[in-house]
């Protein structure tokens, strides 16, 4: 009797959990005080040559492609929940790490710099970023891009004046790096950007 009871309470159940959707990982809450930390879901690992890339529409994490020259990333690169850059897409980021993120996951950073980049004549720029103190206090010493060793920042620029150049790969333009300040600015407009969209 209390099974036949049960029954019809557990099919309405299922049908509502078919009929609900996934909040989609983009739209992530920034944290209360943005953009001095604020939130990353990570689409790469550091380390990796596969270029997985969450679908914006669908959510879904697929592998887009793999970098074609001898290169991994040297860091993990992920988007900026809740933001929008000028092309509408979230805002995108490096994290430095002392271990890789896995895809998905989303993690409180700070911001540390941005490296300005053009990407076919678009502005792509990329936030440089660390844990936050309380995620992780081995990085909480890095306020700027000046703490990190000299190799760590040639590193970065590295990968990204050679990631694409097999096969028409397109035209990549770095022009350095912008300090703390600049990459919270650049924040703070994508957050103000993306609540307006919505």
């Amino acid at each position: 009797m209390m099974i036949r009871a049960t029954l019809p309470l557990l099919a309405a159940g299922l049908m509502a959990a078919s009929t609900a959707h996934a909040q989609n990982v983009f739209d992530y809450p920034q944290t209360d005080d943005a953009p001095a930390t604020f939130h990353v879901v990570n689409e790469i690992p550091a380390g990796s040559f596969t270029k997985y890339e969450i679908d914006a529409e669908h959510g879904q994490l697929i592998v887009d492609r793999y970098v074609t020259m001898p290169v991994r990333y040297p860091a993990n690169y992920g988007s900026i929940t809740s933001s929008a850059g000028g092309d509408g897409d979230p805002l995108d980021a490096l994290v430095l790490t002392r271990d890789p993120i896995y895809p998905g996951a989303v993690i409180k950073v700070k911001a540390i710099g941005v490296l300005r980049m053009l990407d076919d004549g678009e502005t792509d720029d990329k936030i440089i970023a660390v844990p936050a103190d309380d995620v992780d206090p081995t990085f909480a010493e890095i306020d700027e891009m000046d703490d990190l060793p000299a190799m760590e920042v040639e590193r970065l620029n590295a990968f990204f004046r050679v990631y694409k150049d097999l096969p028409d790969g397109g035209d990549i333009e770095l022009d350095g790096f912008g300090d703390a300040s600049k990459a919270r600015d650049i924040l703070s407009s994508a957050f103000e950007a993306y609540q307006s969209a919505e």
